[in-house]
C-alpha cells in the first residue's frame, strides 16, 4: 500500500538554502539537485521503512542523498503518511533537531 508523502516547511526551507548555496557555483546543478532530492523523497511512498532509523532521534528515519546530504523523515503508519522533516548537509553542521 502506498503512503502519502508530505514535505514539511522545515524540509523545504533546508532544501531552498542548500540549492541557493549550490546555485552560486552552478545554477543548472542546483536545479537538478533540488528536483532529484524531491523525487527521491516522493519515492518514500513505497516501503518507507527501508532506510535505517536514527537511534538518537526516536521515531526518526533517514536516508543519505548524494553521499553527504541527510534527509530525515517520520513514518506515520496509522495515517499511511510519510513526513519529510529536514534535509541537511552532513559536511557542514551537526544533525538538526527534528
Amino acid at each position: 500500500m502506498d503512503f502519502k508523502v508530505v514535505f514539511k516547511d522545515t524540509f523545504l526551507a533546508d532544501l531552498e538554502r542548500i540549492v541557493k548555496l549550490i546555485a552560486v557555483h552552478n545554477p543548472a546543478a542546483a536545479c537538478k539537485f533540488g528536483d532529484l532530492i524531491v523525487q527521491t523523497g516522493e519515492g518514500l511512498s513505497f516501503f518507507p521503512e527501508r532506510h535505517p532509523k536514527v537511534r538518537q532521534r526516536p521515531g526518526g528515519t533517514r536516508f543519505i542523498f548524494k553521499r553527504y546530504y541527510k534527509v530525515f523523515y517520520r513514518v506515520q503508519p496509522e495515517s499511511q503518511t510519510v513526513e519529510v522533516l529536514r534535509c541537511w548537509d552532513g559536511r557542514r553542521e551537526s544533525d538538526p533537531l527534528l
